[in-house]
């Protein structure tokens, strides 16, 4: 029997040097690929997250455009009515005492 201890299988490369050998433990290997794979799907779950994000952020912007137009026709519509009543307020309530003597003026 031999001396040496069991331990996990390996795989041992070819010599590259006099002094250098590759020896790769099997069970690192599929750590190693095992962490790659969960890097990956968890930056490409991020990505279309993301991506998502975008599209309801694009969706959401042309929603507010259309509102924000909409609120500037009634707020225009809505100074016309005032302007159209402090017109005629104007004209037709003369609050300065000054000026009750003096005849209208007819436009």
């Amino acid at each position: 029997m031999s001396d040496k201890p069991k331990t996990a299988r390996s795989y041992r490369g070819s010599i590259i040097d006099d002094n250098a050998v590759i020896s790769l433990n099997i069970k690192w290997l599929g750590q190693i690929l095992l962490l790659v794979a969960g890097i990956v799907y968890g930056y490409w779950r991020i990505e279309s997250r993301l991506v998502a994000l975008e599209d309801k952020v694009t969706l959401a912007d042309e929603q507010i455009g259309d509102l924000l137009s909409k609120h500037i026709v009634e707020e225009r519509a809505q100074r016309q009515e005032l302007a159209e009543k402090v017109a005629f307020y104007e004209k037709e309530f003369n609050i300065n005492p000054l000026s009750w003597g003096k005849k209208k003026r007819s436009k």
